[in-house]
Parts: C-alpha cells; sequence; structure tokens
C-alpha cells in the first residue's frame, strides 16, 4: 500500500482546540483508485493503525429509523476493539445529540465510550464553549442540536414552527420583524419545520457582520434503502441560508477539520495511524483524504463505486481528495477478511 502524501497549509479559522495543523493529507492521482480491499491489504492495514473512525448511518445502520443493523457491523467493531484499536463513532447527523446516540449505540448492541461519538452539533456546542460564546443563538434545526447548545451554557431561540404575521417586506422594514437583539450567531441544521419565514429571520441576524454563521454539516441527501428516492438533507438548508445571507457557514462535521482538531487535542490522534470507514465520497472519504488518514468506502450507504471511480479520473484537486484508497461492500466484509488472514496464519504455523 502505497500513499503520497504532501504538507497542508495551516489555516487561519480553526477551532481553539486545535492543538496543530494536520500535517499530511493524502494525494489522489492515480486513476487505479479506489482499491478492492483484499485480505493481506487489510491485515497490512491493521498493523498500521491504532484508531478507527466510523461513520453511523449506511455504515453500522440503516433504514427508516436508523435501526437496522448492518449484518456484521457489531462483530467488527467489537474486532476492532479486541486489537486494540480506539474507536470513535463520527456523524455528520444533526438532529441527535452525544447523550441519545450513546443511547441508541447501547439498544443496537455498539460498545464505544460516551466521549467517543463525536456528532456535528456535539461539536458546534464544544466549539461555541471553547471561544467562551455568551449570547443567543437563533437555531434553524432540530431540538437536539439546540439541546446540545444549552448543555454547555448556550442559550437558544427559533427551534420549531415559526411564522411572521403580516407582511415580511413591512416587518423588515419598519423594524417590527421581532429579531432577538441578544442573538449573536446563527446555526443551521436539518429543520423539519424550515420555512420562508426562518430564512428572512436567518437572514436578518446575518445581516451584522459580527453575528457567527455556523452549520453542521453540509451532507445535501440522505438515501431511501430500497427505492430510487432520496430525502433532502440540512446541507440544502445551509446552503439556502448562504446564498440568501451572501455569507460562507463556518461548518463543524465532516468534511470540515473541526472534528480532527477536536479528535487531535483531546485523544491524541495521529492521522497516518487513523482509518475511516464511511459511505459519502465528499464527507466521509474527503474528510480522512483531508486529513491524511487512511480511507475505506463501504457500498452500503449513499455514494456508489461508479460515483469513486469516476472521480478517480478528474484533475479536479477537490474532487480527487474524495477518492477512497480502499472499497468493500459492506463493513461486515471487514471481520470475514480478518478471520481469512488469522486462518492463513495458523495454517502456516501448522
Amino acid at each position: 500500500m502505497v500513499r503520497q502524501l504532501f504538507l497542508v497549509v495551516s489555516t487561519p479559522d480553526a477551532p481553539p482546540f486545535r492543538l496543530a495543523a494536520p500535517t499530511y493529507h493524502t494525494k489522489m492521482e492515480s486513476p487505479t483508485l479506489p482499491m478492492s480491499m483484499d485480505r493481506d491489504s487489510l491485515h497490512q492495514l491493521m498493523g498500521e493503525i491504532d484508531t478507527v473512525l466510523l461513520d453511523c448511518d449506511g455504515v453500522l445502520w440503516q433504514g427508516a429509523q436508523g435501526m437496522d443493523v448492518i449484518p456484521g457491523a457489531r462483530e467488527t467493531v467489537q474486532r476492532f476493539h479486541d486489537l486494540g484499536k480506539k474507536v470513535f463513532f463520527i456523524t455528520n447527523n444533526s438532529t441527535k445529540t452525544q447523550e441519545s446516540y450513546y443511547e441508541k449505540c447501547s439498544t443496537l448492541g455498539f460498545h464505544v465510550e460516551k466521549d467517543h461519538i463525536l456528532s456535528a452539533p456535539f461539536i458546534l456546542a464544544q466549539y461555541l464553549k471553547e471561544i467562551g460564546f455568551q449570547k443567543k443563538v437563533y437555531v434553524i434545526g432540530s431540538p437536539g442540536l439546540a439541546e446540545e447548545m444549552n448543555k454547555v451554557g448556550v442559550r437558544t431561540t427559533g427551534v420549531g414552527p415559526e411564522k411572521i404575521e403580516g407582511s415580511i417586506y413591512n416587518a423588515v422594514n419598519d423594524g417590527s420583524l421581532g429579531l432577538d437583539t441578544e442573538v449573536g450567531a446563527v446555526a443551521v441544521g436539518f429543520d423539519r419545520d424550515f420555512n420562508y419565514d426562518k430564512m428572512v429571520r436567518a437572514t436578518s441576524y446575518l445581516a451584522d457582520p459580527e453575528c457567527l454563521f455556523l452549520a453542521t454539516n453540509t451532507d445535501e441527501k440522505y438515501k431511501v434503502v430500497g427505492t430510487r428516492y432520496h430525502l433532502p438533507a440540512a446541507g440544502i438548508l445551509v446552503a439556502c441560508i448562504e446564498q440568501c445571507s451572501d455569507r460562507p457557514a463556518r461548518i463543524m462535521g465532516k468534511p470540515s477539520m473541526n472534528i480532527f482538531y477536536m479528535l487531535q487535542a483531546r485523544h491524541g490522534v495521529q492521522p497516518e495511524k487513523t482509518l475511516v470507514i464511511g459511505d459519502t465520497l465528499n464527507t466521509d472519504i474527503m474528510f480522512g483524504n483531508e486529513c491524511g488518514m487512511w480511507t475505506i468506502l463501504v457500498l452500503s450507504g449513499v455514494s456508489t463505486l461508479q460515483d469513486a471511480r469516476q472521480l478517480s479520473y478528474t484533475q479536479d484537486p477537490r474532487k480527487q481528495k474524495q477518492v477512497p484508497l480502499f472499497y468493500l461492500n459492506s463493513i461486515g466484509d471487514i471481520i470475514k477478511l480478518l478471520d481469512e488472514a488469522t486462518n492463513q496464519v495458523n495454517e502456516q504455523e501448522h
């Protein structure tokens, strides 16, 4: 296995819990990528890494309620533990708290420490805590997003249905829009109650250049398993507010480096010894490549092998960063390959 690495330039907008800029990221140039993971490659990879970052939806579980465990997922996670690997669950899901994810993992039979579960809302809340944010946050998002902020002492407003009475034009024009003068940030995630009225309020708050603009993630769709349909996701709402306000959001989830900064600062994660397993090229895989980690795409979720192969021929450097080093049909294939490698070693010894 060969990876060509080059230096990443430090960026000025890293969160305060950052220890240091990640030193490397993977440069994908070969059109032969991604490669099918085989027994020998996986055995060698296990000797290279000490940490595994696992996406959740589409990797560990799927289904309408996300309660259908992918075959072999529990056993694979346990095998990583047995091999002495540090295991983290990393999710862009913007609707649930760290606590609710921990309860879900316990219900589904996954062993993971609570502080090894990092979700986009948790990262966003921790960021506000680290910078000593004292104002209110206008939330376009779920109660879970607001709850994470409330847990660190940040006040929130805006969750739930919202309606501006009368003429919205007049409300903006005469100052009767009902803006909260204590709001100093807008946070955007997935919101089933999103409407034009919320769009107007968010845009109005963001007209103040001092108002922070944060977002959980840029995922654009969720696949409806077993159908040809997908559902719009948080990234669509983020893009909407960015266009309306003419401002870019600071993204907290993958592929932003913010999760890596926290992993590095709080858990000492080293990118060259870390494996990312995900189902989405422009979030999971791009995140791993940006950080200089090993990457495996599983085909049980959003992205397809055809998607990955098409990207491997692109001349666009940003799209090249979405190409995984390896691919597997599902995470359950890992336990099979590890068992094959163990059986081969046993046969050779006898």
